[in-house]
Parts: structure tokens; sequence; C-alpha cells
């Protein structure tokens, strides 16, 4: 289940009502749940109202791709001092390098190809500005980058596929980003 797997590679945690706190998408008990959970309600866990497969939805929809895009639990979960993005900037024994490395294996099981390194080790040696244009300290720089580093491993074809999800979903994402990048060019 794709919030499971969004849980996994942020170190996030989804709280589920009268359940304890390490109880996964996949271990809930029954359908009743999909009301609290906007993440659920979006990617269409069905309610399992008959047996028949029809009843799940595998069309993607603009509010699954602007969710992934910019919603607010993936954003609570990319920023979380105790998410990923945080344990990685206070993790000094490790290089970059060897944090993009551990990033791909949590999101893809596979190591980054040479221009995935690069890039990411790019990204994240970029000098960061706030809306003033002064520098962003080192640390909160830093952080931003592994948040946006997550988000972009997310949002991409291949975690999507991994977690089951076709290329309508991916080819809306792919517009959405394009207008970011767009966006940030200004």
């Amino acid at each position: 289940m794709l919030l499971d797997a969004v849980d996994q590679v942020t170190a996030g945690k989804t709280a589920f009502a009268n359940l304890p706190a390490a109880t996964r998408a996949v271990q809930l008990p029954d359908n009743s749940f999909n009301a609290g959970s906007y993440f659920l309600t979006v990617f269409g866990r069905p309610e399992s109202n008959s047996a028949c497969e029809c009843e799940r939805s595998m069309d993607a929809s603009l509010s699954q791709s602007l969710h992934l895009f910019n919603g607010a639990d993936l954003q609570t979960k990319l920023t979380a001092d105790t998410g990923r993005a945080s344990a990685l900037v206070k993790d000094a024994t490790k290089k970059d390098e060897a944090k993009v490395r551990e990033l791909y294996l949590w999101a893809f099981a596979r190591q980054p190809e040479a221009e995935e390194l690069k890039l990411a080790s790019e990204h994240l040696a970029r000098e960061r500005k706030d809306k003033d244009g002064k520098p962003v300290p080192p640390e909160p720089a830093k952080r931003q980058a592994y948040e946006d580093l997550l988000w972009a491993l997310i949002n991409t074809k291949e975690f999507l596929k991994i977690q089951g999800f076709g290329d309508d979903i991916t080819a809306g994402l792919q517009f959405g980003m394009t207008i970011s990048a767009a966006w940030d060019k200004k």
C-alpha cells in the first residue's frame, strides 16, 4: 500500500484512532478507518462492500496527483523532526553520497545510477537562500535539501510503479513537476 511505503521512506508514522502506534495501513482491521485518512480516501482504498475486485478504482485522479505533489500528509512526513530527512542531517558519521545511496535503497531497493547520484549530490551541495535572498544556515539548508530529495523520489514513476500505480498517475505528476520547474525558473 502506498501510504505504508511513504511512511517507510520518510520514516513517518500514520496514526489511526484507537489502534497501536505502529499499525500500518495494510493492517487496518476494517474500512471504518478510511474516513479518518484523507490519503486512504484519495488513493481509493475500497469499502469492501462486495467481494468484487471491480470495487477498487485503479484510474488516476487529479486529487491523487495533487495530494502527492503538495498534500499536507506528505509535507508533514517530510518535515517531521523525527523523519528521515532530519535524521540524515543529524548523522555526522556518513557522507552525503552514502546517505543518498541509503535513500535509494529505501525508495527503490536499488543503488542510484551514476547520473542520479551526481544530480542528488549537486542538489545537496547547492546554496539555499531565503525569501529575502539571504543565505540559509547550513543545517536548515541541508535538511531542506534532503526533504526535497525525498519528495522527488516519492514522486517518481519508479516509486509509484513499485507500489502498484500505473502510468496514469505518473503522467499527472509529470505535468505538475513541469509546472513546478517552470515556476522555479521565474
